[in-house]
């Protein structure tokens, strides 16, 4: 048995740099035929900077949409043709202004199955030296803070994280799950 879907027509409503927006006409396994609305956006890296074993590297970033400044790891869109862990490396320096001697590819995950087939990659950064950010014009980094693994724990247990990536990316590296 099958669960494939069938798309009759395959329509392109939006598109910037960033989000192409389509409302497609599909046929469901049962035969029913409906709209579906679904987003295509690059891929996307979050990566985990330990300073030392136990200190992280975080960023506070105003995100226009919430209206607010979040406390987040860094992370950033895949551009074309560019290899994940080089993203990685690159978002880190230009978010934080760490360079990562060592980054290991920890994990990858779909953070909106229903809407989108964006993939978030997960990287652990080690062995940091400090350089020089350089913010795209599109961030708002407000602060670079250094945290211990004990302190971010705390934070989200008094519900002070709020980024989706970077709760997902703690479970995933800081309590031992991987």
């Amino acid at each position: 048995m099958t669960s494939d879907w069938k798309t009759i027509q395959s329509n392109l409503i939006f598109q910037n740099p960033w989000i192409e927006l389509y409302e497609d006409k599909v046929k469901t396994r049962r035969g029913t035929t409906m709209n579906y609305t679904w987003y295509k956006s690059s891929n996307v890296v979050v990566i985990i900077p330990f300073i030392t074993e136990n200190a992280l590297i975080m960023i506070r970033q105003y995100r226009y949409p919430l209206r607010k400044v979040l406390l987040e790891f860094p992370a950033g869109h895949i551009e074309e043709n560019e290899d994940a862990e080089k993203t990685a490396k690159r978002e880190l320096l230009e978010e934080t202004g760490y360079f990562a001697n060592k980054i290991q590819y920890v994990y990858s995950y779909h953070p909106s199955v229903s809407k989108s087939r964006q993939i978030v990659h997960v990287f652990r950064a080690n062995d940091l030296v400090k350089g020089k950010s350089e913010h795209d014009r599109t961030e708002d980094i407000r602060d670079i803070e250094i945290l211990s693994v004990e302190q971010l724990k705390h934070m989200i247990k008094d519900r002070k994280v709020e980024s989706a990536g970077t709760l997902i990316a703690y479970l995933i590296c800081c309590t031992g799950l991987l």
